[in-house]
């Protein structure tokens, strides 16, 4: 039974139950042998069941309060977490939807409470989940006595609902999975949740007919008290109607994505029987493709326009150099700003037998080996994202000279673009570089610019590589394209049987027949001469 042993003797005790992820920490902070705790049991004195079922709640709250006062005493965060109820309606909530999961994991067998001749009384629980029913409506309503007499009726009402299955407010479920998901995922998709919710909040105040523009902070409280069980198919449809009239069809499907992971997670803590997202975004990319023509699609920069920005001067004199050498990278190497802005003294690779003497006059040790940049773990966008890319001669100077910049400041891992702190939701190092290069671009390329941005470096790197592929260069094959600019290749023979690292020869091949074969000649005199006036 949920929260109950019994001993050897047949006494029953009250039995706290740690979870997994939290064993080292409570071993920890009781100081046990092996490092972990599992469990902490208290003795209920009795061998009567139904009397230990009784004494079982106040048991267990005991048992978590001295956990929770180990834990603050060695510096680590409660059982529960950082989360805290705020309100009485939350901790009513939370009190019923913990109630709830007991009497879901206690017995539904029938075992009713007989009198001392055998019989049973009518009325009377005939099994454990009726029983500890009973006992924790009885807990509710001495919580609610305790408090004013309007809130304790909001209390034992909300409790109540709750219990049912009626009406459970969404504001606690969406604070517990906001929490739930920040140890998954990065603060801007947080931040972009968040950004949903409140508009769904939005939207819950226009389909109420309440007159005029919410105030500051109301559709937030409007989303939270509003009930999970009325958030059906038809109030689903017609939020992405509304939502459709004021967003483009991209975001109204980000929109949508956010509520069906919600309601996913709802689903799956027992608190919906249904997602009502699901299948919402039906034709909605094909709506997107429609806009896209419209705004014009993302694209490579043409000739002229690599040549522009290759030539022109950014207004922001003191991020200029760095505007400039970020972008040559990008052409070059095909990585994402933030995987070049973020790189460090260990993210560059320099070939080992550079460092050695030089051969004797007249003798050689073959072909110069390039050098490399790294993108970690920390950086890379997904797991293919981790790789080591050559770096062309064209633009090695660039890394050769920030390199002993950041080493001369002796730092152990200085970065080699101190001009980008690390900004935004994320704390990511492109942030800086996204703003600056954005106003450079518009500066330089104006509306002929449209559909392009620093991704679009990525898109000419991926049409040097199929146009250098195209007039002989060997070594740009599809697959060995995948692996430089960090993504799954759509061939199954590449993208599960074939290695995951091939030789750095054939990468280096591969990089300057690009160069070689698929830069347009104008763009690499442009690069070249900005090196030359540099030198």
């Amino acid at each position: 039974m949920f929260g109950l042993k019994q001993t050897g003797g047949k006494t029953w005790s009250a039995r706290l139950s740690i979870p997994r992820d939290r064993w080292q920490d409570v071993g920890e902070a009781f100081g046990t042998k092996s490092g972990i705790k599992q469990d902490l049991v208290m003795s209920l004195q009795t061998r009567d069941k139904n009397e230990a079922i009784q004494r079982r709640g106040a048991a267990l709250e005991a048992l978590r309060s001295q956990v929770n006062e180990k834990l603050a005493e060695s510096g680590k965060p409660p059982l529960e977490g950082d989360w805290k109820p705020r309100t009485v309606t939350e901790r009513a909530v939370n009190d019923a939807l913990f109630a709830k999961q007991q009497i879901e994991d206690a017995s539904a067998a029938y075992s009713p409470a007989k009198n001392a001749d055998g019989s049973v009384d009518e009325y009377v629980p005939t099994n454990e989940q009726e029983h500890l029913r009973h006992v924790l409506t009885e807990q509710a309503e001495d919580v609610s006595q305790g408090l004013d007499d309007a809130e304790g009726a909001e209390y034992l009402a909300t409790f109540m609902d709750t219990l049912d299955g009626i009406a459970t407010p969404l504001g606690p479920l969406v604070d517990r999975w906001l929490a739930s998901e920040s140890k998954q995922v990065s603060n801007g998709l947080i931040a972009r949740h968040r950004r949903v919710l409140s508009m769904f909040g939005e939207f819950l105040h226009h389909d109420s007919d309440m007159a005029g523009k919410p105030a500051h902070g109301q559709c937030e409280a409007i989303l939270k008290a509003f009930p999970v069980q009325k958030v059906d198919k038809r109030l689903a449809r017609r939020f992405r109607e509304w939502v459709q009239e004021r967003k483009a069809s991209n975001t109204v499907n980000s929109y949508l994505s956010s509520l069906r992971t919600f309601w996913t997670w709802v689903v799956d803590a027992g608190e919906a029987e249904s997602n009502p997202w699901s299948g919402m975004s039906g034709g909605l990319k094909k709506l997107a493709k429609r806009e896209a023509k419209v705004r014009g699609a993302k694209r490579p920069f043409t000739e002229a326009e690599l040549l522009a920005l290759l030539t022109g001067e950014p207004n922001s004199r003191h991020l200029s150099q760095m505007i400039r050498e970020v972008f040559r990278l990008g052409l070059l190497t095909g990585a994402r700003q933030n995987e070049l802005c973020s790189l460090t003294v260990d993210r560059v690779v320099v070939p080992v037998r550079q460092h050695a003497p030089k051969p004797a006059e007249g003798g050689s040790d073959g072909p110069e080996e390039l050098w490399g940049i790294k993108v970690t773990e920390d950086v890379g966008k997904t797991e293919n994202a981790v790789r080591t890319i050559p770096l062309h001669p064209l633009v090695r100077p660039i890394i050769e000279r920030r390199l002993a910049a950041a080493l001369a400041t002796g730092e152990k891992d200085a970065p080699l673009f101190p001009e980008c702190p690390p900004g935004g939701e994320d704390n990511k190092r492109g942030w800086t570089f996204s703003k600056h290069f954005l106003r450079y671009r518009k500066a330089v390329l104006g509306d002929d610019g449209k559909g392009t941005d620093f991704h679009s470096t990525r898109r000419c790197f991926a049409t040097f590589m199929e146009t250098a592929l195209a007039h002989g260069a060997t070594a740009c094959t599809a697959t060995v394209h995948d692996r430089l600019i960090g993504h799954t290749s759509s061939r199954l023979a590449a993208n599960t049987y074939a290695a995951k690292q091939f030789d750095w020869s054939l990468y280096e091949a591969a990089i300057l027949g690009m160069v070689d074969k698929g830069v347009p000649e104008s763009v690499r005199a442009a690069l070249s001469a900005s090196e030359e006036v540099r030198e």
